[in-house]
């Protein structure tokens, strides 16, 4: 599995709510998307920074996406976003108690 972090920044002015309503907007691009597993949005208004994370099944579909979806994401926060993959060999989900190990659920 994959994780990628995308970083942008956040237009001046923009409020959280504003935020939550232009971000509502994206959830059809990532719903139901092949490879995606989850996804987070982060804000950090002092900073004026916005973070995607996303669990991806593997980085050949997230490079994909990525390779089309950056330069809209350009266009909507008005900068290049910066995009970092990280190999994932280990997920320990508390909320349904599973873990999985290189691709494999496991029980510890």
């Amino acid at each position: 599995m994959i994780t990628v972090f995308s970083k942008y920044p956040l237009r001046e002015g923009l409020t959280r709510e504003q935020a939550i309503e232009e971000i509502k907007e994206t959830i059809p691009v990532y719903k139901g998307r092949k490879g995606v597993i989850r996804k987070y949005i982060c804000l950090d208004f002092e900073k004026r920074v916005g973070y995607g994370v996303y669990l991806w099944e593997d980085r050949k579909l997230a490079e994909e996406f990525y390779a089309m979806a950056r330069p809209i994401i350009a266009r909507q926060v008005g900068a290049e976003p910066e995009i970092l993959f990280f190999d994932t060999p280990v997920i320990v989900d508390n909320s349904t108690g599973e873990v999985i190990v290189d691709g494999e659920p496991v029980y510890a």
